[in-house]
């Protein structure tokens, strides 16, 4: 029997790399099909469960019409492309959670470390197989498989931020390669809850003509959300805290500059004096200079 569903998935990548010559084989192309192949297969309806290999190979062309570009290198930095979509990962990554972002940076993890096997894999080989299928589930069924791929995507980041903040590259870098167990449920809550949370505020600013900290305090976000604008829990806090901490943060800075001024001015104030010694003392000798000569010639 598993000799029978290997000769499948390999007909099935054969006869696709075929006829899109384009784009052909490429890793990670092996996990899609696999995945789609066991559901299929493993249908109660055996009349249905005959034919899984022809379904798989239905299902799998369609869902590469939508993200072939990730596989052909041409395209690497179009928006479509690889390189595009991890650039949009980051960057929605860097508005939500920028001090991961930011730690992540300073250690040496490169995003393309991670992301491109999760984007290449649709996150099947992070995952056990049967949260796999909750999560393909999911993804399925949204209109915007793309945007669904990337929250989750930045979703899973956030829910392991606290280990990653505490780990240098290799901590950082095992995390992210193989992703610790966590509760599914949980964060497709999560990822779900920051993107209707994203849209409220972007409505909130673009339509109400309100600021974005005015749009924080005003609209209340999801429970489920972890970290949103680089907020725990996406939570504003009060307008007298933010002011409290401006002027905490101003002070600082205003002593930091005075003691600066202070140390520049005594640097000025001592090379001044060691000059002006240092022009007395040359005057001093040099009129000792002159009295000697004088004495000489008298004598």
């Amino acid at each position: 029997m598993g000799q029978k569903r290997y000769a499948a998935l390999e007909r099935i990548l054969f006869v696709w790399a075929k006829l899109n010559k384009g784009v052909r084989y490429v890793q990670g192309m092996n996990e899609i099909v696999g995945t789609l192949y066991f559901v299929l297969n493993q249908d109660d309806n055996t009349d249905w469960s005959n034919e899984a290999e022809a379904d798989t190979y239905f299902l799998f062309n369609a869902l590469m019409v939508e993200m072939r570009d990730v596989f052909v290198p041409d395209l690497d930095d179009a928006d479509t492309g690889i390189h595009g979509r991890i650039s949009n990962m980051i960057t929605l990554l860097s508005l939500h959670d920028p001090e991961v972002r930011c730690h992540l940076d300073s250690v040496g993890i490169d995003p393309s470390f991670y992301s491109v096997r999760w984007l290449t894999t649709l996150l099947s080989r992070e995952f056990l197989l049967p949260d796999t299928i909750r999560l393909w589930d999911s993804m399925f069924a949204s209109t915007h498989k793309d945007n669904f791929l990337r929250y989750v995507s930045v979703s899973m980041v956030m829910v392991i931020r606290d280990q990653l903040l505490c780990g240098d590259f290799s901590d950082c870098l095992r995390l992210l390669q193989a992703y610790p167990p966590t509760n599914l449920d949980r964060l497709l809550e999560s990822s779900r809850a920051l993107w209707i949370y994203e849209s409220q505020i972007t409505l909130a600013c673009h339509k109400g003509g309100i600021s974005l900290g005015h749009a924080l305090r005003s609209i209340n976000p999801p429970p489920a959300i972890i970290m949103a604008y680089g907020l725990q829990g996406g939570v504003a806090p009060p307008i007298r805290e933010q002011v409290r901490e401006a002027g905490k943060r101003g002070m600082e800075v205003a002593r930091g500059a005075a003691r600066q001024t202070q140390t520049a001015g005594r640097s000025f104030f001592g090379n001044a004096v060691n000059y002006f010694r240092g022009g007395i003392n040359g005057s001093s000798s040099n009129t000792g200079d002159k009295d000697v000569r004088r004495s000489k010639s008298t004598m």
